[in-house]
């Protein structure tokens, strides 16, 4: 398979990359590709991306949980998928992100992730505040090491620092609420979410 030129899209802070991408404008296809799954396409895709911001001598692992890590650890990464989309980020510290498109489907969830308080931060029938929402939880569910978290009591969202943009939270650590700051960028009909 080839990649399409143009493609890939890069974010850049002083400690920080993420790329991304639409999944299917990564490649070419033939007819054999269209066949391809979704999963596939995911994994590979990944591998575009990798190309694009790690050192070419760079293996993407997985834990038993799925949390992807470098072989030679590196630097941190985190993996995310949409339906449509596709997003790798490395940092000198551990990261977490989310990449999710906007759309109404995100409003079915929202009693199941948002505590009674940040009902309040994000409105009810808000497509972006709620899909905001979403990626922060994910992204936090991300970051942290420890495993059968709640997203309305372990993973919290505890203010708007500034509008749709930076949220500060915090998240269950080995039994500790720690404080994390999430950044969110939107792109047409993108966010992006991650710690900073």
């Amino acid at each position: 398979m080839q990649r399409r030129a143009n493609s890939i899209k890069i974010i850049t802070r002083a400690d920080f990359c993420l790329a991304y991408s639409v999944i299917d404008d990564l490649f070419v296809f033939s007819s054999e590709h269209l066949q391809q799954t979704k999963r596939y396409k995911e994994r590979y895709g990944v591998q575009i991306l990798k190309k694009n911001i790690l050192a070419e001598s760079s293996q993407i692992l997985y834990e038993k949980n799925g949390r992807p890590y470098l072989h030679d650890h590196s630097a941190f990464i985190s993996i995310s998928h949409s339906k449509n989309f596709i997003a790798l980020a490395k940092s000198s510290k551990r990261i977490g992100i989310d990449i999710e498109e906007i759309d109404s489907r995100i409003l079915k969830v929202r009693e199941r992730i948002l505590n009674t308080h940040e009902m309040k931060i994000f409105q009810a029938n808000d497509l972006l505040e709620n899909t905001i929402a979403w990626t922060i939880k994910e992204t936090l569910f991300k970051l942290t090491e420890d495993e059968g978290l709640d997203f309305r009591t372990d993973l919290l969202i505890l203010e708007e620092i500034s509008p749709r943009k930076k949220y500060r939270c915090s998240m269950k650590q080995s039994g500790s609420l720690i404080k994390v700051l999430v950044e969110i960028i939107k792109v047409n009909n993108l966010v992006i979410a991650f710690n900073v």
